[in-house]
């Protein structure tokens, strides 16, 4: 003997009702409430500016240019009177394309000696990306503050002085902001799907609503 359980589908209105409580619960559980105006403002009132750092290479400068860009950088660090804190973030990368036109071009190329290395090639990125070892490395270095305008000033001439060392170093956007949230809250998600865009909050991802 079979019993079917039967039951009803919920109303619309109650359905969005539902998703947007499994919204506000998520939202409870993030320490943010809202990014705008350059910042990340906290539950707690704090506001955040974001540097972000591109990646410098300093095995490849001489001895003395080494010490010249630590100590530059020393010296723009300790000149903080306020906490701040660096986050280094990797960020998996979307080879899928790339495997394909390598791919292409192994079919294509008549030369076997090309074709065996574009194989090989082929076979290592494809190694790395099962891996989960292609990952592009993020670095971020975040200001702390009470008032929105002192934070921003704090994080322009912070940025001003470590440029003086070498480093490329920029105040990030509202956007560039949401990508570093993005990709710290969607780790997995992150390598092939893009970032919400700027709004008066950062909308969590709520699956099976």
């Amino acid at each position: 003997m079979v019993f079917k359980l039967s039951g009803k589908k919920k109303p619309a209105k109650q359905q969005q009702v539902d998703q947007a409580a499994a919204r506000k619960a998520v939202q409870d559980w993030l320490p943010w409430k809202d990014i705008a105006g350059g910042v990340i403002t906290r539950k707690d009132g704090q506001v955040v500016a974001v540097l972000k750092v591109e990646p410098f290479n300093l095995a490849l400068k001489s001895e003395n240019e080494k010490m010249r860009v630590i100590t530059a950088v020393h010296e723009a660090l300790n000149g903080q009177r306020e906490a701040f804190q660096i986050l280094s973030l990797g960020r998996p990368v979307d080879l899928d394309a790339y495997l394909r036109g390598l791919q292409d071009l192994a079919r294509e190329t008549g030369n076997l000696a090309r074709k065996k290395l574009l194989q090989e090639y082929t076979r290592y990125v494809a190694t790395l990306v099962a891996s989960g070892e292609a990952l592009e490395r993020r670095y971020y270095i975040l200001l702390p503050g009470k008032e929105q305008v002192e934070v921003l000033q704090r994080a322009h001439e912070l940025a001003s002085n470590l440029e003086r060392s070498g480093l490329k170093v920029r105040v990030c956007s509202d956007q560039e902001i949401i990508d570093l949230v993005f990709v710290f809250t969607h780790p997995a998600q992150a390598a092939f799907e893009r970032p919400p865009i700027p709004g008066p909050y950062l909308a969590p991802q709520v699956k099976g609503a």
